[in-house]
């Protein structure tokens, strides 16, 4: 199991070209787009685009895969095996979570764990990984999604919380921390990742890197 959970995009991209066990710019992204899908279709492509740009100035070659057209587990499987890294974008946790859980990407996303492919996010994608996304309401609007789904997808045993550094997320912090007082918690400020590697993982260090 590979996991690149960050804050903010990729701060510390030679931790995750080892972790891909290979350069950058000889690894394939799938781009998952999900958590904005709240934004005007306009918005929507203008994000996913700069995004992609930052993806490609770092070497990958990317692929968007909107799991909106998706409805079968064993279809979107097959798509995805083909990449060696999944990346889960930032935006509104509870629509990303949402759609995770309708096109069947919780089902799937062990098994391409265990064929070697890295899952790798930043917000509400580092978020999903963990125990619960509970607790984050008051920085995304749960009723964006067609169905709340508070629980994360489990995939590491810990509950993840990015920008604990960062001035917006002020009020978000405390909330989360209390609610998950029982669990253990990774606290992610705006410049780290955490990487996991099958049953350890570290944090790493890097720059609040420049999105396009």
């Amino acid at each position: 199991m590979k996991l690149y959970l960050s804050s903010i995009g990729i701060p510390a991209a030679k931790d995750l070209a080892a972790l891909l066990g290979k350069p950058l710019n000889k690894a394939t992204v799938a781009l998952i787009p999900n958590a904005i899908d709240y934004h005007s279709k306009r918005a929507w492509e203008f994000t996913i685009n700069s995004r992609t740009e930052y993806m490609k100035h770092l070497g990958f070659a990317i692929e968007t895969v909107d799991l909106k057209n998706y409805t079968e587990g064993s279809v979107l499987k097959n798509k995805l095996s083909k990449y060696d890294l999944i990346w889960a974008m930032g935006g509104n946790t509870f629509m990303l979570r949402y759609e995770m859980k309708r096109s069947g990407f919780d089902g799937i996303i062990q098994d391409l764990l265990s064929e070697g492919i890295v899952y790798g996010g930043d917000s509400a994608g580092a978020l999903v990984a963990g125990l619960s996304i509970n607790g984050i309401e008051s920085a995304d609007e749960p009723g964006f999604a067609e169905e709340i789904v508070n629980a994360g997808m489990g995939i590491i045993p810990y509950s993840v919380l990015p920008h604990v550094d960062n001035p917006e997320f002020s009020k978000v912090v405390p909330t989360f921390k209390k609610l998950h007082r029982n669990e253990n918690i990774i606290e992610l400020k705006d410049s780290q990742a955490v990487i996991f590697k099958n049953d350890a993982h570290r944090i790493v260090n890097g720059h609040v890197p420049p999105l396009f």
